[in-house]
């Protein structure tokens, strides 16, 4: 070794050539595409003007707690957007009580209303409103929600639905749904809880572990309150940051719904009581569900068998991601493999319909310790080395994302990454920023059971509770790798993807494709047993629907006729296949769009960026 060294050090200094040679041993010679460092836009901060009023039909959103160290609505926010709930936010009561639907948002005590005010609320649900509340504390609204007294604790973990019929439950029909983890009972103290001893009048909809009510609604002349113990920032938010008390009970490969359980309360409390609703679906072309395919290719005779996943798909009507390490460096874990043949390979599934994401460098179990890094991390001179099991020497954040978009922009043709997964799905609080700033706009770093939720969301920054960043999770549900082997487990994996088809939910499968003979034929039996409402796509495709979908902006306004509604809707980007569900059933469409055979979903025309359409419904009588 130290004959080596001496032998490089004349070398050096005899020919500069010599420099290129040594260099170019250690570090093969690859194409590159520039990665711009971009910086963080903030969103507006004021939710008043970001989701204001614009049509009747909308969720009114009374915030609560403006004051000095607020609450923030993000959660909220998640929980509608992902439903396709139209909503708008607002400080005033009088705006808030003109809509059918109110919800009280975060919390009420002693400051937040009048007794003038109290008392609005009161007449609002004897007169047809219906309210949805969480932590309300106030003695002057105990008689309108139900209760005689209220404990907060942060020693409750568990929480069961009750058996009743009551609308808001109508899509927890499993037991996984009816029963959830609020944290692992390792901690004793968990997130807080409001119990709440129930009033005359009132029924218990779940309970907690210490059998203090959970949820609770009473119904108040014409309209109906519903009042929960748990603030959705510790039910919703907090889980798919994955800042949870480990409050999952499997890690992946199982149906675990701790966080959707409350989207899908909310969904069927606006479509029980929402007169005639209208909702943006979560599922492109009027499906039930999508199954999203993905492999990591992540070791040296990986790339091959990609082929084989490649064709098997395409003759199954169906797609896939692939996920690629980049490992341009020898290191203690594994040699580099980032080189020919196996980059002809890539661009050979990239020219037949593939499509291609980042799955980092080195992939190291240690990435979730990294430093961020400076931003400014390149090919060749960055140079991570794995040093053992988790740990790792060079390496960043921004290294491991940045330059290895940099090598499959440049050695891809027509490449653009915007998709990542992170190694051993170890994830850095630091990963939405340096994926924003690089450029990404998508990651599938996190399982559907540890973030106790099936549906894609917004990534917040830091993974924190303030703000969104620009990046989508999509979390993993079925992986290959867990015992017995994923060949061996096609129908537990089936009974999972029917479990979220059932709530609109799309399931993530990722198989390694380190070889091609069991897996691809498990695969192939998995996608003929789907039922034919399912769509079978890849991670990116259905990435950028979601993505324009969470942006787009929608109005449905009644005519002079009271039999017509117009519906307009605007995207900025472009979206095919979105589609609306109607409560009332439709008779006929003017505007381009397709009618569902059931006459309740519009699937709408290509929309092109900047672009609008608008629809004008007729519905039955």
């Amino acid at each position: 070794m130290r004959q080596s060294l001496a032998v490089a050090l004349v070398m050096f200094a005899l020919s500069g050539s010599a420099v290129w040679k040594l260099t170019s041993e250690a570090t093969p010679a690859l194409r590159t595409k520039v990665v711009p460092l971009l910086e963080i836009v903030h969103q507006h901060g004021d939710p008043f003007q970001q989701f204001p009023e614009s049509f009747p039909l909308q969720v009114a959103v009374f915030w609560t707690n403006p004051g000095p160290d607020p609450e923030n609505p993000l959660p909220l926010v998640h929980s509608l957007k992902e439903m396709g709930i139209p909503f708008f936010i607002t400080r005033n009561l009088e705006q808030a009580l003109r809509h059918r639907l109110v919800i009280l948002y975060p919390s009420v005590d002693s400051r937040t209303f009048t007794q003038a005010q109290a008392d609005q609320l009161t007449t609002f649900v004897r007169q047809g409103g219906f309210i949805f509340a969480q932590n309300v504390f106030w003695g002057g609204l105990e008689n309108l929600f139900g209760f005689r007294s209220v404990a907060p604790l942060r020693t409750r973990h568990h929480l069961v639905f009750s058996a009743t019929k009551d609308p808001v439950t109508k899509y927890l029909n499993r037991p996984e749904e009816r029963e959830t983890q609020l944290g692992n009972d390792h901690f004793p103290e968990i997130v807080w809880s409001n119990g709440y001893v129930p009033g005359a009048g009132a029924e218990v909809l779940a309970h907690f572990d210490d059998g203090s009510a959970a949820l609770l609604t009473k119904s108040v002349g014409k309209g109906k309150v519903y009042l929960l113990g748990l603030s959705l920032l510790d039910v919703v938010l907090r889980n798919q940051n994955n800042h949870d008390y480990e409050a999952q009970r499997h890690y992946v490969n199982a149906f675990e719904p701790g966080a959707d359980v409350w989207l899908l309360v909310l969904r069927a409390w606006y479509e029980a009581y929402g007169k005639d609703w209208v909702r943006l679906a979560t599922i492109p072309g009027g499906q039930r569900s999508a199954l999203l395919l993905s492999h990591d290719v992540d070791w040296e005779n990986s790339f091959a068998p990609g082929l084989d996943f490649a064709r098997m798909e395409k003759a199954n009507q169906a797609s896939s991601s692939f996920f690629i390490q980049t490992k341009y460096v020898d290191d203690a874990n594994s040699k580099a493999f980032f080189f020919a043949p196996n980059l002809d390979i890539l661009r050979q599934l990239k020219a037949g319909g593939s499509t291609v994401g980042s799955h980092s460098i080195i992939h190291s179990r240690g990435f979730n310790k990294f430093e961020l890094g400076s931003g400014h991390e390149t090919y060749p001179s960055y140079r991570p080395h794995g040093l053992g099991f988790d740990t790792a020497s060079g390496a960043t954040v921004f290294g491991e994302v940045r330059v290895s978009k940099e090598l499959l922009d440049g050695e891809i043709p027509g490449q653009d990454t915007i998709f990542f997964r992170a190694g051993h799905l170890r994830v850095p609080v630091s990963l939405p920023e340096a994926l924003e700033r690089s450029g990404y706009q998508f990651d599938s770093s996190f399982t559907a059971d540890d973030v106790l939720s099936n549906f894609p969301f917004a990534l917040p920054r830091d993974l924190g509770f303030e703000e969104d960043s620009e990046i989508y999770e999509f979390p993993v549900t079925i992986e290959d790798e867990e015992s017995p082997g994923f060949a061996k487990r096609v129908p537990q994996a089936l009974q999972v993807i029917l479990a979220n088809a059932e709530n609109g939910a799309v399931s993530v499968v990722l198989i390694h494709s380190n070889e091609s003979i069991l897996k691809a034929a498990a695969e192939q039996d998995l996608l003929r047993q789907l039922p034919p409402d399912i769509v079978k796509t890849d991670m990116l495709t259905f990435a950028k629907f979601w993505r324009a979908r969470d942006r787009i902006q929608w109005t449905l306004t009644a005519t002079s006729v009271p039999t017509e509604d117009v519906l307009q809707v605007k995207s900025d980007e472009s979206v095919i296949g979105l589609t609306f569900e109607f409560q009332r059933p439709i008779a006929t469409v003017i505007g381009g769009a397709t009618m569902f055979p059931d006459n309740r979903h519009l699937i709408l025309p290509e929309l092109a960026p900047g672009h609008s359409v608008s629809l004008h419904i007729n519905y039955q009588h």
